[in-house]
């Protein structure tokens, strides 16, 4: 009884074979014939779908919000001198279920069985997308079936390549070039990034490190890369903990950048509080909708997708008015930015355009056009980073430019106030107690007659004078630049157990009133300097002409100084402002107890 039960069950399978086998004959499929020429073909081209009741003009399969279950039957014959070795491969790597058949003796026999509801082990292929091998002798005709699952309530679309083995690794090598080169960049973008936030401190660029570490596990999952690289053969792809969660992480983190980068809290407050309200309300619906009212999804998908999409479409159009807005006040960096929101958008778009409406093919080269409109997403908005870390050193540069610039007008304000005061005072010492000097002599001479008292009114009038002439020269444009130096190494030399040696070669015998003055405080401040703090005990000044210039150096045997940890006091920065007021050049050179030396070259 058995048995006959067992009979009747093979026999019923082999008619059924039989007439699935008739059915594709009555249908007049087109047979897909490969040789060795063989390459690529589209399977659409050469299938029937869902046993004839689904046919569109598309170059790839999509199978709407309805059906659970669908089918595609095609023919494939082997005209090559040997056997073949195909892949059949699929341009969706989130498939639920891929199973193929191949009529084998008029029955139909499970060649692979695959998707994300298995482990990865059950993959027929080492490779990021789903892809059976096929393998056909000589002069055979293969007859094959799919059959895809799909999740329900929610449409599928893929491309389906049949493609020779040697041609797939081949295209399969290619396309890791392009994927490296993604990664790679996205690599060197991230270690910028952080760097730069260590530098500067500023949240914006460490946000924009982790909008790139999330949209490229978005990418890697999209296109089949994070199962096979992050998963072990024994783990299942979850599309919603690791897909849907990664594309809405990438768009939070994106939008945030954005504000930053936009300066939305400044220059547009009230648009980036909507901004802000609608970012939470599109997060919140595909969470929700995906993670919790997930049987409410199925039974209402087409609305919820709609409502998404809605809301999205107003974010796209209020970024963008952001951007506008924003050329008025940054044009360079709304400009890059712009260009990186353009790519964005338009793969997101594209995207959209072929998942849930089958309008249009996305697949290039064997990756999606999300995959290439991120990569110069990134490109351009690393280029906006690095502008915005531009603009920040120029600022800083600008700032402390202005700084050194006013610095440099309060010590020219100051030596201007100086010297004008060394003016007055040097007059009112040689014209007012000069004289009163003078005429108490006189009157002491001609009252007392007393010499000692002479002699100390003679001393003071000295001292007067040379106080008068040291504070401000009289004579430096009677008797010239030179000259007063020389009296001035002179006199420091008799009052001083100094040493000072002064020498003269081909200098010019006058130069400009205000260089004179300016030169001459310069070797009198820096004279000043050494016999203050040097502990010097022996000075050489030299003045040395030449054709289109003048130089003047003082060096001593003191005890230095270090001129790189050493910060300017007065006295050297009163030097430098003197020596750039008349377009000089002042060098200092200066080791540890070996004495310093200083060059100033002026031009003539």
């Amino acid at each position: 009884m058995k048995n006959n039960c067992f009979h009747k069950s093979i026999l019923g399978l082999l008619f059924l074979s039989f007439g699935y086998f008739q059915c594709l004959m009555a249908q007049k499929i087109d047979t897909l014939y490969v040789n060795s020429n063989f390459k690529e073909a589209n399977l659409k081209t050469f299938s029937i779908i869902n046993n004839g009741q689904l046919t569109d003009k598309r170059s790839f399969f999509y199978f709407s919000f309805n059906n659970e279950l669908n089918t595609v039957d095609f023919v494939i014959k082997n005209v090559d001198s040997s056997s073949k070795n195909l892949i059949l491969e699929f341009s969706n790597a989130l498939i639920r279920e891929i199973t193929l058949y191949k009529l084998e003796n008029n029955v139909l026999t499970q060649h692979n069985k695959a998707g994300i509801d298995f482990p990865i082990s059950k993959k027929p292929n080492e490779h990021r997308l789903f892809a059976f091998p096929i393998q056909l002798e000589h002069l055979e005709i293969g007859v094959f079936r799919l059959e895809l699952k799909k999740e329900s309530g929610k449409p599928l679309v893929t491309s389906a390549l049949v493609k020779s083995e040697s041609f797939f690794n081949k295209q399969s090598s290619g396309q890791l070039i392009f994927i490296g080169l993604y990664y790679g960049i996205s690599f060197l973008s991230v270690l910028f990034s952080l760097f730069v936030f260590f530098v500067l401190k500023k949240a914006r660029y460490l946000i924009y490190a982790f909008y790139i570490v999330f949209l490229g596990l978005f990418i890697s999952s999209y296109t089949g890369l994070f199962s096979q690289l992050f998963l072990n053969d024994t783990d299942i792809f979850n599309k919603y903990r690791h897909y849907v969660l990664f594309s809405e992480i990438s768009l939070l983190l994106f939008i945030i950048f954005s504000q930053k980068i936009l300066e939305a809290n400044i220059y547009m407050p009230r648009l980036k509080r909507v901004v802000d309200i609608l970012l939470v309300v599109l997060v919140s619906i595909r969470l929700l909708i995906h993670f919790v009212f997930t049987d409410l999804f199925e039974q209402y998908v087409t609305i919820f997708m709609n409502l998404w999409y809605g809301v999205f479409l107003i974010m796209v159009l209020l970024i963008t008015a952001e951007i506008i807005l924003f050329f008025k006040t940054n044009f360079k960096r709304s400009s890059l930015f712009a260009i990186a929101y353009i790519f964005m958008i338009t793969g997101v778009c594209i995207t959209i355009l072929y998942h849930s409406y089958g309008l249009i093919n996305t697949t290039v080269y064997g990756l999606p056009v999300i995959f290439y409109s991120s990569f110069l997403e990134i490109l351009f908005l690393t280029f906006t980073v690095v502008l915005m870390v531009k603009d920040i050193y120029d600022e800083r540069n600008s700032l402390s430019e202005k700084i050194v610039i006013e610095e440099k007008k309060n010590l020219t304000a100051f030596i201007k106030g100086e010297d004008k005061e060394r003016k007055r005072i040097s007059k009112e010492l040689h014209d007012n107690i000069g004289s009163q000097l003078s005429y108490l002599k006189r009157f002491v001479a001609d009252k007392f007659k007393d010499s000692d008292v002479n002699s100390a009114i003679d001393t003071i009038c000295n001292d007067v004078r040379n106080l008068s002439h040291e504070i401000s020269p009289s004579d430096l444009k009677l008797i010239g630049f030179k000259n007063a130096v020389s009296d001035l190494t002179d006199s420091l030399s008799s009052q001083t157990s100094l040493s000072v040696d002064f020498n003269s070669y081909h200098f010019p015998e006058r130069l400009e009133e205000n260089t004179e003055v300016q030169l001459y405080r310069v070797v009198q401040e820096t004279l000043n300097n050494i016999l203050k703090h040097a502990e010097a005990t022996q000075i050489d000044v030299q003045l040395i002409g030449h054709d289109s210039y003048a130089t003047i150096t003082i060096e001593d045997d003191g005890k230095g100084f270090d001129t790189k940890t050493k910060e300017k006091g007065l006295g050297l920065k009163n030097i430098s402002s003197r020596v750039q007021q008349i377009g000089g050049k002042l060098e200092i050179d200066s080791k540890i107890n070996k004495g310093t030396s200083i060059l100033i070259t002026i031009p003539l």
